[in-house]
C-alpha cells in the first residue's frame, strides 16, 4: 500500500480543484470523513486490556480423601474496558504457595460486562499433601495463602478474538 505524505495530499487537492474534477470542499470532505474513519478503525480494533483479579469467593473443600481434594470457588475479576466481552476459554496454572495445585482448562462461555465484576467458577483438584503445607503457612500468615494464577484466556468482542496473557499473583484472605 502506499504512503500519503502531507505534501502529497495538498499536491492531488490542488490539481483536483484547478482540473475542477472535485471542489475544493468535497475534497476536504471526503479527506476529514476518511480521517475520522481511520481513527476510528483503529479505537475500536484495539486490543482488549486484560481483567484485573479482585481474589475469591465462596472457597470450600470436597470430597477429600488420601489421592485427592475437591477445591470449588469463583474467582472476580473486574473488567476495566469501556466494552462487553466473552470469555470463551481459559487455561490457566493455579500455584498455592508457590507450588503447583494443578492446571485448569475452562471450555465454556462467560458473559463479561463492560467496567464491572464477572465470576469464574473453579473447581479444581488438588493433593491433600499441598492443602495440609497450605492450611499450616496460613496459619503463619494470619489467614493468608499466595494465589498465583498463570497462564491465558480467549476473549471475544465484537466477534473477533484474542488471547490475553494471565499472571496474578496475590496474598488471599481465607475465612
Amino acid at each position: 500500500m502506499m504512503e500519503l505524505r502531507k505534501n502529497d495530499i495538498t499536491k492531488l487537492m490542488s490539481a483536483c480543484c484547478q482540473r475542477k474534477e472535485l471542489s475544493c470542499g468535497l475534497m476536504k470532505n471526503i479527506l476529514s470523513i476518511l480521517l475520522v474513519m481511520a481513527v476510528l478503525s483503529m479505537i475500536s480494533c484495539s486490543k482488549p486490556e486484560a481483567p484485573e483479579y479482585l481474589g475469591f469467593r465462596d472457597f470450600s473443600i470436597e470430597n477429600v480423601g488420601m489421592d485427592s481434594a475437591l477445591l470449588h470457588t469463583q474467582l472476580a475479576f473486574y473488567n476495566p474496558n469501556p466494552f462487553n466481552m466473552e470469555l470463551k476459554r481459559g487455561d490457566v496454572n493455579v500455584f498455592l504457595d508457590d507450588q503447583l495445585a494443578n492446571h485448569y482448562v475452562m471450555d465454556s462461555t462467560i458473559n463479561i460486562p463492560q467496567k464491572d465484576t464477572f465470576y469464574v467458577p473453579l473447581n479444581l483438584r488438588v493433593s491433600p499433601k499441598l492443602l495440609v503445607n497450605s492450611a499450616i503457612k496460613m496459619l503463619m500468615n494470619g489467614n493468608k495463602v499466595k494465589v498465583k494464577l498463570l497462564g491465558s484466556v480467549r476473549v471475544k468482542r465484537s466477534g473477533v478474538s484474542f488471547n490475553v496473557p494471565v499472571n496474578y499473583e496475590v496474598m488471599q484472605e481465607i475465612r
